[in-house]
């Protein structure tokens, strides 16, 4: 089959660990009887700043949050209490995202090439599938990544489906609750925005999955692409 990419650009994008942090001063007990429900805590660390507190939550991808307590302010040492967002009490709990909808969604990208005199991209069916393919790959994983736990680029994921191209820019972003979101992210980062604003491709396609026991809980990943000519298609000329 052919596999024709005259460039092919990926960007990822992520929302880390949150901190919630506390400074006010508190007996061992009052901190003990604070967390007798089930809060989502999994692990409890002696620490000595709020920093430290917030490097053991990102390290770990269980932690969905982080919260330092700190019994005497006159002394360093704290409390640290990794969460990892469940428990009928979680600190730290995993809101749904809103649902996606496919027509705001390239409406308002649209109307952003428009500022900038691009023309606008056409909602495509087979990169939607090859979006959402990756996005529910990296949701059961707890991943970010381009590279598909198969293996795949996004090249592959988007040939699986039938659509073979001349260009594809891929993103992929997790964390993000909203289209309105995740647009906002995308554009606020040089990478991301550059697939945004390709004057090179002429289709869209994107694809969220939630996956609320995971790290990140919410998995995006966005194509742009233009198909091969038919000619070169029919004869597998790159």
């Amino acid at each position: 089959m052919p596999y024709s990419i005259m460039r092919i650009n990926q960007f990822v994008l992520s929302i880390g660990a949150l901190l919630l942090s506390s400074t006010s001063a508190m007996s061992a007990e009052e901190n003990i009887s604070d967390f007798k429900e089930d809060d989502g805590t999994y692990a409890i660390k002696d620490v000595r700043s709020q920093e430290e507190c917030s490097e053991l939550c990102k390290s770990d991808k269980k932690c969905r949050g982080a919260v330092t307590y700190q019994a005497d302010v006159t002394k360093p040492e704290m409390v640290c209490r990794l969460n990892n967002g469940f428990g009928k009490n979680a600190v730290f709990p995993s809101i749904p995202p809103e649902p996606l909808d496919l027509k705001v969604a390239i409406a308002d990208l649209n109307a952003y090439r428009a500022e900038f005199g691009l023309g606008a991209l056409k909602l495509n069916t087979k990169l939607n599938k090859a979006s959402k393919v990756h996005a529910e790959d990296l949701a059961k994983a707890g991943i970010i990544s381009h590279t598909g736990t198969d293996g795949s680029g996004h090249g592959d994921r988007v040939q699986r489906q039938g659509y073979y191209f001349m260009i594809a820019g891929e993103n992929v972003a997790t964390g993000q609750k909203s289209w309105k979101k995740v647009f906002q992210a995308w554009k606020d980062s040089p990478g991301h925005n550059e697939n945004l604003l390709r004057d090179d491709v002429i289709d869209f396609g994107i694809a969220l999955v939630y996956e609320p026991k995971t790290t990140y809980s919410t998995y995006w990943a966005m194509l742009v692409a233009s198909p091969m000519e038919e000619q070169s298609f029919a004869t597998g000329v790159n």
